[in-house]
């Protein structure tokens, strides 16, 4: 379990940078659609046996699937982009279910069915990330610790099955929620973003889509 936190520090140097910029405001730093794939540039991290994450494409619309069977890898593409004045991330993604028994604190029951990270340059220790989650039982809106470690941080941005099988759109202020989570720290330079889909721990059957994936700056 202790691996899961390592994800985006074991992905350097696997790929180059990728960052994009444009003349016109916001400037994009980073996109990705899946449609074309475009999975070359990303990477399986394994913790576990592999979730199974590929492309599948839906009404002429593709996008990236996450399918874990208590299976846990992360699926992650390395970056290198320095950190600009005002920076948010988007991205739409569905769950079909929470993983029974999954919760939001404990090591053995850590499992989430949708996981969307942000990682950060470190040299020592775990790399501080921010997890946007789709939470087991923590409210909308909540923050949290991983339970190993308090360099993950997590904000819940969905919760339990209420909202499963749907796709939604989410979109958070990285340079707000950096700030929040890690007060008083100057935010150093992304070098990860990727997705999480994992049930080792409740070997629960949990699948989580992903699609349109974009950090700008402002």
């Amino acid at each position: 379990m202790l691996l899961k936190i390592l994800a985006p520090l074991l992905l350097w140097p696997m790929v180059g940078s990728f960052a994009e910029e444009t003349n016109a405001l916001p400037r994009i730093l980073f996109r990705e659609t899946f449609d074309p794939p475009t999975t070359s540039r990303w990477q399986q991290v394994k913790f576990d046996a592999l979730t199974d994450y590929r492309v599948v494409t839906e009404n002429s619309n593709a996008f990236l699937v996450g399918h874990a069977n208590g299976t846990a890898s992360a699926f992650a593409t390395k970056l290198e982009i320095k950190p600009a004045p005002a920076m948010t991330i988007s991205w739409r993604w569905k769950i079909d279910r929470c993983p029974t028994n999954g919760t939001d604190s404990v090591t053995r029951s850590f499992d989430h069915s949708g996981r969307v990270f942000v990682a950060f340059d470190t040299f020592i220790g775990p790399p501080r990330a921010i997890n946007y989650v789709w939470a087991n039982l923590a409210k909308t809106n909540a923050t949290f610790d991983h339970p190993m470690t308090s360099r993950a941080k997590f904000i819940a941005i969905r919760s339990g099955d209420a909202q499963a099988g749907i796709w939604w759109n989410e979109q958070r202020d990285l340079t707000r929620d950096w700030a929040q989570l890690f007060p008083g720290e100057k935010m150093p330079k992304v070098v990860s973003i990727g997705v999480f889909t994992d049930s080792d721990g409740t070997s629960e059957s949990v699948t989580g889509c992903y699609d349109d994936i974009l950090l700008s700056a402002h």
